[in-house]
């Protein structure tokens, strides 16, 4: 934004403010957005009471990237003092110089952290933005409200514009990672030329699509070196976590080895024949094994006799 320019905002910006009644003004509680993960953004209404709505806007059919601006407008505003600045906008933006048909950006980040939808449908999709220097298109707009030359966004700030970026990513299915990049051919810019070849961060700064400082010296090192990896993280925790694997089932426990029976030990008084008297061979062998036992028995008895009768006669 020239000098220029940049007074002849400001002077619009505090006249639209100061001839707004702020109690007609005052925003309405930030919802939940559709389509828009993890955001609450107020609506245009909740600014824009009086002023007419324009006709339906082209949609960028095939958004690439996301692009960070600053208003470059005093930081000092009370929370109360947002639609009037947003308002002071929109005069200046579809006034003579600019003459574009709403406020320029799609979405607005307060310095207190409260997201604002910005040009008309935001919130329902893809709206074709417009920059100051020209819009290249592929692209969707946030804009810091504040000028951070020299003064970065406060930490409610950041964090905001890092859950638009994230919610905006995921809705066009846009990698915001460190060192992602996108190609595509330009539309038009004081930077890149209708047909030039650019290939851009994902997440960058107007000053990478236009010839500007915005969004200031302040802001842009977080644009360029600390948003990316903030807004992958986002990302990530959102993401579905695989279930966990299931713990190793145990392996049975091998059966108990039951010791083998003990062979019963013969009874005292048996004789030196292993026990063959007749009786404990009956008690160990039972039904047709006593029989046997038993004629063997009597075989054994008459050797014995035998042996003492003496040599025959």
């Amino acid at each position: 934004m020239s000098g220029t320019s940049r007074r002849a905002f400001l002077l619009g910006a505090s006249a639209a403010a100061l001839a707004v009644p702020l109690v007609g003004a005052l925003p309405r509680g930030a919802s939940a957005a559709p389509g828009l993960t993890g955001l609450d953004v107020r609506p245009r209404s909740a600014w824009a009471q009086g002023l007419p709505t324009p006709s339906p806007l082209p949609q960028e059919q095939d958004v690439r990237f996301l692009i960070v601006h600053h208003s470059a407008s005093p930081n000092g505003y009370a929370p109360d003092a947002v639609p009037g600045v947003l308002r002071g906008f929109h005069g200046f933006h579809t006034g003579a110089d600019k003459g574009w048909p709403d406020v320029a950006y799609n979405f607005f980040v307060d310095r207190f952290g409260v997201v604002w939808e910005g040009r008309a449908g935001s919130l329902e999709g893809p709206v074709l933005p417009d920059a100051t220097g020209g819009s290249q298109g592929f692209s969707q707009i946030a804009c810091f409200i504040g000028d951070h030359s020299t003064e970065p966004p406060t930490p409610e700030a950041q964090r905001s514009m890092i859950l638009v970026l994230a919610a905006l990513a995921e809705r066009h299915g846009i990698d915001p990672s460190p060192g992602a990049t996108t190609n595509f051919v330009s539309r038009g810019s004081n930077r890149w030329p209708a047909g030039a070849a650019v290939t851009a961060s994902t997440i960058a700064g107007h000053r990478d699509m236009s010839e500007t400082t915005c969004p200031g010296e302040a802001a842009y090192p977080l644009v360029r070196d600390v948003f990316p990896a903030e807004v992958a993280a986002v990302l990530a925790a959102r993401a579905p976590q695989p279930p966990p694997e299931p713990a190793p089932a145990e392996e049975p426990s091998p059966a108990p080895v039951q010791p083998a029976p003990e062979t019963p030990a013969a009874e005292e008084g048996s004789t030196e024949d292993g026990g063959l008297d007749g009786t404990t061979t009956a008690v160990v062998l039972g039904g047709a094994g006593v029989v046997a036992a038993t004629a063997a028995t009597v075989t054994v008895l008459q050797l014995r006799g035998r042996r003492g009768a003496g040599p025959e006669q």
